[in-house]
Formats: structure tokens, sequence, C-alpha cells
């Protein structure tokens, strides 16, 4: 009998990042915040750059930040109960 496995968190998060169908999606995935003056301060920094870098450069970033976001949570949830949290 063939067993089903649950997809890893990492797994999970690139299915997700795959499944942005727009960088609206790709900025909610990271968190940046939806208002119109957080979503400018994000890509302020990418502006100095020609459109088509700026743009992939900035996506890039996106998903950079979506992979740390997951990969800090999924320490979070793994780290045993008695062990100590450092700030």
């Amino acid at each position: 009998m063939r067993r089903c496995t649950r997809p890893s968190k990492l797994e999970q998060t690139e299915e997700a990042i795959r499944r942005a169908g727009s960088i609206g999606a790709l900025e909610r995935l990271a968190r940046i915040g939806g208002a119109p003056e957080q979503r400018a301060a994000f890509w302020q920094p990418f502006c100095k750059l020609p459109s088509a870098q700026g743009l992939d450069a900035g996506v890039e970033e996106l998903k950079r930040i979506i992979r740390s976001n997951e990969h800090t949570a999924t320490k979070r949830d793994t780290r045993p109960a008695s062990s100590p949290r450092h700030a």
C-alpha cells in the first residue's frame, strides 16, 4: 500500500510562491503590508535600477522574505517546549 506524506513546510512555501499569481500576492505572502505607503517603502530601493532589473530584484526580495518568514516560523514551531527562548 502506498502511503501519502504531507509536504514539508519548505515545500508548502515553495508551492505558495509558485501559485502566487501577482506581485500583490507575493507582497501579501511576504507580509509587507497592504497600505500604499508600506508597499511604496518596500519598492523604493528598487526604483534606482532599470525597470526590468528593479522589478526582478524586488520579486526576488519578496521571495527571500517569504522563505525567511517561513523558516523563522518553522524554527519556532519545532523548538522543544523546555528550550530557552532568546530574543
